[in-house]
C-alpha cells in the first residue's frame, strides 16, 4: 500500500470524509488505497481508486497444439 503525507492532505482526506484525489464527499469514498505514517487508511471513490490501484494481473490460457 502506498503512505500518504498527511501534509498535503484536508482534514476530511485525513479522516477518510473525502476522497484522497478528487476531494469528493458524496458519496462516500470506500476503497482503501493507502495509509498515513500512523497506519490510519486512506480511501478514495470508485472512479479514483481505479487510477491509484494496480490493475489485475491478465489470466493467460494457453491454446491447445494441433
Amino acid at each position: 500500500m502506498v503512505t500518504f503525507d498527511p501534509e498535503g492532505l484536508t482534514w476530511a482526506q485525513r479522516d477518510g470524509d473525502a476522497c484522497v484525489v478528487c476531494h469528493k464527499r458524496w458519496p462516500r469514498p470506500r476503497m482503501r488505497v493507502g495509509r498515513l505514517p500512523d497506519d490510519a487508511p486512506v480511501l478514495a471513490c470508485g472512479d479514483c481508486a481505479e487510477a491509484l490501484l494496480p490493475a489485475p494481473a491478465a489470466t493467460v490460457v494457453a491454446f491447445p497444439s494441433p
